[in-house]
């Protein structure tokens, strides 16, 4: 059954309205760094409803609707806008958000969680942690729920090292992200058939490949199949190759594949899942300026990660020996830049590197609703203590098991029988 209807993130409404929920919320503070969407706006007036504090909302870069943006603004939330990924990592906006927000709650003994999509709280917080012991100040960050893969990478490797000592929880290797990542796969194939449809071009019947056979990796390549394209697959893992093999795709070495792709989607959290001692990546893209050298001439770049790093852009940028050139047409939003190398060959970089599937509109509100439904969970049980400090998360199989029964109730008829 479909449901047309105004009322959104249905199964988050009515986690937040119980009587126990809503008096947890009613004193915290939240930091929130998310997409500037209308779930997003959705999902922090239900928060807000309920009594939670928002202390101030990051807009994460390149996913960002100015009408939802405007409307934050105007409500009189504390919002702030980035310009980049690279700012985000190379100020001192997270650091100092988690400074002030301690401040304040050395006055009001106020809880602060962090909602976080993307890890970039996680090198902030080491140096929040560092200042607090040296200062020997209170220190009131309850915890960080994180929403990617990419950011469950980042805490990961900081927490098996020691360095972070407070919770995390994180929804990003569930069962209903998952689902999430099928819709992701499936709208970054979309939005680029979409794209080069624009130039008279058709996706199809070409060479593609994946990199990166992870949750939103797979259903690239599945979709990239049903838009009868030859996919091949790469991953630095053997046993994801083994199942992109199993799953019917073509596999070989990378440098082999590089030379035969006219498309080539990555989607690997490269950056994250490889990090230093100090918190910074070994290997800082999944395919590297020596590499795209090495792609076939004219292969188009679509990235499909959660940042833009998937593909080393600023040394295309720095090592091109002409003006590049904008492919744009008809004033669209979409964005193919070709670039010459000293090669004499041209890449296309769809998007400047960032993701490719924020071409399209927001996921459906009913799929994100399970998603954003298991992040309140998540951050219910960092204010209840019930999240192991200095640990990775996630989520337990009932809570899972409940969330899916109630969205089952609301869109399946027959499961109410």
């Amino acid at each position: 059954m479909y449901h047309f209807a105004d009322i959104q993130l249905r199964i988050v409404r009515a986690i937040s309205r119980k009587k126990d929920h809503k008096k947890l919320l009613k004193n915290t503070r939240l930091i929130v760094l998310e997409h500037i969407l209308p779930t997003t706006k959705e999902f922090l007036k239900i928060l807000m409803e309920a009594g939670a504090e928002i202390f101030a909302l990051i807009a994460k870069p390149y996913s960002i609707d100015n009408i939802v943006y405007n409307k934050l603004k105007k409500d009189g939330l504390n919002i702030i806008k980035i310009k980049s990924y690279q700012e985000l990592e190379d100020s001192d906006i997270c650091f100092k958000l988690l400074y002030d927000a301690n401040e304040k709650s050395k006055k009001d003994r106020k809880p602060i969680a962090i909602i976080d999509v993307g890890g970039y709280f996680a090198l902030p917080l080491l140096r929040f942690q560092e200042e607090i012991k040296k200062t020997k100040t209170d220190n009131y960050i309850k915890g960080i729920i994180e929403d990617t893969t990419f950011g469950h990478n980042r805490y990961k490797n900081l927490v098996e090292k020691n360095k972070i000592t407070i919770p995390i929880g994180s929804v990003a290797r569930s069962e209903l992200k998952r689902i999430e990542a099928r819709f992701v796969g499936r709208d970054a194939v979309q939005a680029m058939d979409k794209m080069l449809r624009e130039y008279g071009i058709s996706i199809t019947g070409r060479n593609a490949l994946v990199i990166g056979y992870g949750m939103i990796g797979k259903n690239v390549a599945r979709t990239l199949r049903s838009y009868d394209l030859n996919v091949y697959v790469y991953d630095i893992e053997d046993r994801k190759l083994l199942r992109a093999f199993i799953d019917g795709f073509h596999i070989h070495k990378k440098v082999i594949l590089l030379r035969h792709a006219d498309i080539i989607f990555s989607a690997t959290g490269t950056e994250a899942a490889n990090l230093k001692d100090d918190g910074k990546p070994k290997f800082p893209h999944a395919l590297t300026y020596e590499e795209i050298e090495d792609c076939k001439h004219g292969v188009i770049l679509a990235s499909v990660g959660s940042k833009d790093t998937e593909f080393d852009v600023v040394s295309i940028k720095q090592n091109a020996i002409k003006k590049p050139e904008k492919l744009n047409i008809n004033d669209s939003n979409y964005s193919l830049t070709r670039y010459s190398l000293p090669n004499s060959k041209h890449v296309i970089v769809a998007q400047e590197g960032t993701a490719v599937n924020f071409i399209l509109p927001s996921l459906p509100v009913e799929i994100l609703d399970l998603v954003f439904s298991e992040i309140l969970y998540n951050l219910l049980e960092l204010l209840q203590d019930r999240l192991e400090p200095g640990v990775v998360n996630e989520t337990e199989l009932e809570p899972l098991n409940n969330i899916s029964k109630a969205w089952l109730r609301l869109v399946n008829m027959e499961a109410q029988a």
